[in-house]
């Protein structure tokens, strides 16, 4: 039996994929990811975006990362797909929160982790965040669970 596949996608306007498959890591930021081909079996992680982001965001933002996050979910899914909230995989890392940080401090931050965590892939702040949800799907994935 062969090992399971993952896909982790940040669907940030500014994010990106990880697809790993057996011993194979592929990423790239979220344009044209529709092209990628992947696995049947694959598993499917997105984050899942709140449907409020907060007084200090624009309107037409919250609109794009909503666009986003719909489009994505629309083509993943014919897949077990499960929706995990930033909050979920941020504190599964211990590394805390944004707090008072800048966010180019906490995204700097994330990527940090992401590079420990994956020392052997080029990782980006595209691609931070998905290596980090990918992480923490390979690491709280249980077939029980059904996608949501």
């Amino acid at each position: 039996m062969s090992e399971q596949s993952y896909l982790a996608i940040d669907p940030g306007a500014n994010g990106g994929w990880v697809y790993k498959s057996g011993s194979t890591i592929v990423c790239g930021s979220n344009d044209g990811i529709e092209k990628l081909k992947i696995e049947r079996d694959t598993i499917v992680y997105i984050e899942k975006v709140p449907p409020y982001v907060g007084k200090f965001i624009p309107s037409s933002a919250a609109f794009k990362l909503g666009y986003s996050y719909g489009y994505l979910v629309g083509v993943y899914r014919q897949y077990a797909l499960y929706h995990v909230p930033p909050q979920v995989w941020q504190k599964y890392l211990g590394i805390g929160t944004k707090g008072k940080q800048t966010t180019t401090q906490w995204k700097n931050l994330l990527k940090a982790q992401a590079i420990k965590l994956f020392p052997n892939h080029k990782i980006t702040l595209a691609t931070a965040d998905a290596f980090l949800i990918l992480h923490y799907a390979l690491n709280n994935h249980e077939e029980r669970n059904p996608p949501n």
